[in-house]
């Protein structure tokens, strides 16, 4: 990094002469800001150590005075991370608070004048912002000033994080291994199966599990060959077997082998049948120095074969019912029987055909597929046996299911290859709650620290606590908890019931549950009227004892006092809403009285007008018939106003809604305006059905089909009104567009206002609150109107309306 160079003192200078990147930030750091003052102020002994800890290669830090301010060198400065540069000069425990319950207890011996030291003492520090296991070898070492006494503590460093661990890997590595090899002689002697080691020349017996044993008539095999051992099989062949396998490195596999064995000792041979494998068994240098033999007997099976065709009826009626899939496969591989847990899982599986050719690949359980040849009933069809496998079934539509499956070929007695047995289960939901187990297991001590709410656990009749997250050592104001009892942690908690109701959960195993319970807490200097809702849980063993109760708190002072003030404010609304209603009705009442009342008179002068022109008849002049005609348009805009103003009132209440087809409706509103025959109107097919007032809804659309039909004819001999509609999620969005003049941008928002228009009034008859009509109602609604449009090319009137 650069450091910009400050003026400093020829002391600064000398004591970090060397050291790199670190010297040079010392004598930048302005020191006469810092606690220890002037670096030609600081002592003799001081100066000394730092010249050694920046002169040297080795990681080195000084620690110096009460505060253990900290002085390192380069090599130190790579376990500090995002620590520096900051740290440089910083106390010890400000800079690493995550080590200081370690620190705090090494620090006043090294003080006191003892040297400490530690080899591959592991410490959780945190340079880059969050906690790491660091392996370090320390030795920290008084430094004494020139009174002699110790002014400070010198701290040599060596990370041996990597070398820790790779011990640790290594010797985890040996132990599994260990272990390993004493699993499988476990396993050899445990195993379901026929298992015995013949190592040397003589194949002599070296292993020999319980079921060996039971084989072969529980003689003494171990230590014995293998023709003293079982003199019988001598001539049967297996000698020869063994040594070719012995000569060629080779395993010999065998199906259903007939073996003659005198099992009672009696001298009486049976015939046994086993499927069997010799193994050969291979140093490091891939020479053979033993043979596994592995057998399974199946006697029963072969026997069983000879009524196989007789039991065939019964097989397919039991095999149909039971919970595995099972599918059975003739000769030459096609499925010839299907059990309905088998279609489940192979849904449109045919009979007559191979699983190959019927479009369901299989995948291991690694995602790569299955060839042909590598599918369990195509092996099994080859004469392997398929035991408890696992794999991927991939259905055409593209579902996958993870199942596990056997595969056996299936002979008569006389080995005669009748076909293949497939038995699947689905393991797909045992498989994702052993995963979802295996990650909540790593997830519970996070979950636990990280609970949004507030938990603690206390173990005991005495009721100590073992573990409290943060947000619970929050709650209760930060004091100390871990390994005090409840009463001692929560002194200011005594007389309010709360002891005792641990002491009962504890003693009756039954949780209590506490919904905004009041309770004064003493935290953070002051003692708080809190309420909180908790629950005290038994922690039961797998005994049936309670070991501990469990605390799961959250406090809601704020919501019960919420809760109060939102009550309160609910009974001032009442009373505003009931006061509302009331002007609302008033009102009303005074709208229509008003509109009579104007009307009155405006009906007189229209009456007026309209005698004087039947009185004076041919009397009255050209100007005077247009001053009458005049008139009376003046009476019909005023009325209209009226009207206009009494619609615009009542544009915003709402009344009974019900469903609404909006393209019988707009059809009603077309015939309503009966357009002149110029006029083209285009609405929309399919139009929806939406809950709303019919007359309002119609209102909207009378007014905004009726301006697109007065304004364009005004402009255009071929108007043309278009209306359209699209689904926008929770709404529907309508638009009424014409082929006008446009609207400049500056009037978008203006015409939506009452008594605003466009056009001069004896040149298009209208009141100017038909928009506003409109945008109220559908606003009031929960909808909102606008427009989109650009001079000379013509106006979209839109407006969204809720589907319910």
């Amino acid at each position: 990094m650069t450091v910009q160079w400050k003026p400093g003192t020829d002391a600064a200078a000398r004591v970090f002469a060397d050291g790199g990147e670190l010297g040079a930030l010392c004598r930048a750091k302005d020191w006469s800001t810092h606690p220890m003052g002037p670096v030609e102020g600081w002592p003799q002994s001081l100066k000394t150590a730092v010249s050694m800890v920046l002169g040297s290669q080795f990681p080195l830090i000084v620690l110096w005075g009460p505060e253990l301010y900290q002085f390192y060198n380069d090599g130190y400065r790579l376990l500090m991370g995002s620590k520096h540069p900051a740290g440089l000069g910083q106390g010890n425990k400000e800079c690493w608070p995550e080590v200081w319950h370690i620190n705090e207890t090494i620090y006043p011996r090294v003080l006191n004048g003892e040297t400490v030291t530690f080899e591959e003492r592991m410490y959780p520090l945190a340079p880059h912002g969050y906690p790491e296991e660091f392996y370090l070898t320390l030795c920290y070492s008084p430094v004494r000033d020139e009174t002699g006494a110790v002014g400070g503590v010198f701290v040599s460093i060596f990370d041996v994080t990597r070398e820790v661990q790779a011990r640790k890997e290594r010797d985890r590595a040996l132990a599994e291994a260990r272990a390993e090899r004493e699993r499988l002689y476990e396993v050899f002697m445990q195993a379901p199966a026929i298992i015995a080691v013949l190592e040397g020349p003589e194949h002599r017996f070296t292993v020999s599990n319980p079921l060996y044993q039971q084989l072969t008539g529980n003689r003494e095999l171990v230590g014995k060959p293998l023709r003293e051992a079982l003199p019988e099989i001598a001539d049967q062949g297996f000698l020869q077997l063994l040594d070719n396998v012995r000569a060629t490195g080779q395993p010999y596999i065998a199906h259903d082998a007939l073996v003659r064995l005198d099992r009672k000792g009696t001298g009486v041979v049976e015939d046994v049948y086993v499927d069997f494998v010799y193994q050969p068994l291979k140093d490091t240098n891939g020479t053979v120095f033993g043979i596994m033999a592995h057998a399974v007997e199946t006697t029963e099976q072969v026997l069983a074969r000879r009524s196989i065709e007789a039991l065939a009826a019964e097989r397919a009626a039991m095999l149909g019912h039971i919970a595995d899939a099972v599918i059975t496969f003739d000769p030459a591989g096609r499925v010839s029987f299907i059990n309905e847990m088998a279609r489940t899982l192979y849904p449109g599986l045919r009979i007559g055909e191979p699983i190959a050719t019927q479009g369901f690949r299989q995948e291991r359980v690694d995602g790569t597929p299955l060839s042909a040849d590598e599918l369990p009933a195509v092996r099994a069809g080859r004469g392997e046996r398929v035991l408890n496998e696992v794999w991927i079934i991939c259905t055409p539509d593209g579902h996958k299911q993870r199942v596990q499956g056997s595969a056996v070929p299936v002979y008569t007695d006389t080995r005669v290859h009748l076909g293949v047995v497939l038995t699947v289960r689905d393991i797909t939901q045992q498989h994702r709650l052993e995963q979802q187990l295996e990650l909540e297991r790593n997830r519970l001590t996070q979950v636990f620290m990280q609970a949004p709410a507030s938990i603690m656990v206390a173990r005991g009749p005495q009721h100590v606590i073992q573990v409290a997250n943060p947000g619970y050592a929050q709650m209760t104001g930060d004091r100390p908890l871990v390994g005090k009892t409840i009463p001692d942690a929560f002194p200011d908690l005594a007389g309010q019931g709360l002891f005792e109701l641990y002491d009962q959960v504890y003693a009756t195993k039954q949780p209590f549950v506490g919904n905004e319970v009041p309770v004064r807490v003493a935290r953070f200097g002051r003692v708080d009227d809190a309420y909180f809702n908790f629950v005290y849980q038994p922690l039961i063993d797998e005994d049936g004892g309670t070991f501990g109760v469990m605390t799961h708190a959250v406090e809601v002072t704020d919501m019960v006092r919420a809760r109060h003030q939102a009550e309160e404010r609910t009974r001032e609304l009442v009373r505003l809403t009931q006061a509302l209603e009331q002007s609302n009705r008033e009102l009303d009442q005074f709208a229509y009285v008003a509109s009579h009342d104007l009307k009155a008179p405006l009906r007189g002068i229209a009456n007026l007008a309209e005698w004087l022109k039947e009185e004076l008849g041919t009397n009255l002049t050209v100007q005077a018939q247009e001053f009458i005609t005049r008139l009376h348009g003046r009476v019909h805009r005023m009325e209209a106003l009226i009207d206009g103003i009494l619609t615009y009132s009542r544009a915003g209440k709402v009344s009974e809604q019900g469903p609404v087809d909006t393209g019988v409706l707009l059809r009603e509103v077309v015939e309503l305006l009966a357009p002149p025959p110029e006029v083209q109107v285009v609405l929309p097919p399919g139009a929806p059905t939406v809950s709303a007032e019919r007359v309002k809804l119609q209102q909207v659309f009378l007014n905004l089909i009726g301006n697109g039909l007065k304004f364009t004819r005004l402009h255009r001999p071929d108007p043309r009104i278009q209306v359209t509609w699209k689904d926008v999620g929770e709404q529907y969005e309508f638009s009424v567009a014409d082929n006008g003049p446009g609207i400049a941008p500056e009037f978008h928002e203006r015409i939506w206002g009452i008594f605003q228009t466009l056009e001069s009034r004896d040149k298009v008859e209208g009141t100017g609150i038909g928009l506003s009509v409109v945008r109220k109602i559908v606003e009031t609604r929960g909808g909102k109107a606008w427009v989109d449009s650009v001079p000379g090319g013509g106006a979209a009137f839109r407006f969204t309306w809720p589907k319910a």
